[in-house]
């Protein structure tokens, strides 16, 4: 009976202990903080369509957000980005020159421009009804989140007033191919967008930078497969075509497509 009695005292023990990890656990990982500083918050106002949405830790789950959503914070609107159970709000923001991502020390400043090197004067079609990817890969040891991607169109080969929609999806690196089981995005964007000088596809919402780089997949559904748009390409990276009947991505030996990439720090 005292053995039992032990055994019934360190289960109920235990039982407790783990509700209260799970409470807290829950609870305390729903954060609201401030980038600069890294301070959380207990709630934020969110900015949507002219309207204010006070959301905090027990609402934050049922959250959905929208790509125009802004944080209203001392009178100002602000990018944020959402990784696993926190919200994070940048709150100093400062935009600078283009700079090369080789090599490149990125200071203390906060929101950047990182652009690969520019394969001079070559270019390459967004080829139709093909998943094409282009790897994205930046040098940096800090949280990174990105915001938005410009591509460079070269206007003398690509086809204004294009029809339809072009797929875009963002695919982490697994073994220096993309995988998709596990896409970060999937969204479209208007084909007759791409017809200008610089192509800048905003996300839907801001991500985290993967560690390992991640892909850029294009896929353009078309009945004519000269009408299309033309891309400046890079010379750091690799461009990828995946082959439906043996299911698997290859390297088609061409350089990938030129990119700018729009990050908060």
């Amino acid at each position: 009976m005292y053995s039992f009695k032990i055994f019934h005292y360190i289960w109920k023990r235990e039982i407790i202990s783990l509700f209260f990890l799970l409470f807290s656990s829950y609870f305390y990982s729903q954060t609201f903080i401030r980038d600069s500083d890294k301070k959380s918050f207990n709630e934020v106002t969110i900015v949507r369509s002219n309207k204010n949405i006070v959301i905090n830790r027990n609402t934050f789950k049922d959250y959905k957000p929208s790509i125009d959503d802004k944080i209203l914070y001392n009178q100002k609107l602000l990018d944020f980005a959402i990784e696993d159970d926190s919200l994070f709000f940048f709150d100093k923001v400062k935009e600078i020159e283009e700079i090369n991502v080789v090599g490149d020390n990125l200071g203390n400043k906060k929101e950047k421009i990182i652009k690969s090197g520019e394969t001079q004067k070559v270019y390459a079609d967004i080829f139709p009804n093909n998943y094409i990817a282009t790897f994205i890969k930046t040098n940096t040891n800090k949280r990174t989140f990105v915001k938005s991607i410009t591509f460079f169109p070269d206007k003398r080969f690509s086809v204004k007033n294009l029809s339809g929609k072009i797929q875009i999806q963002i695919m982490p690196n697994l073994g220096g191919f993309p995988y998709e089981e596990s896409t970060i995005l999937t969204f479209e964007k208007d084909m007759s967008e791409s017809y200008q000088n610089r192509w800048e596809i905003e996300f839907p919402r801001i991500i985290k930078y993967p560690e390992n780089g991640f892909f850029v997949v294009f896929y353009y559904q078309s009945d004519n497969k000269k009408m299309t748009t033309t891309l400046k390409l890079n010379n750091e990276s690799d461009m990828f075509l995946y082959y439906p009947k043996n299911k698997e991505w290859k390297s088609i030996k061409n350089n990938g497509y030129l990119y700018k990439l729009k990050v908060l720090q």
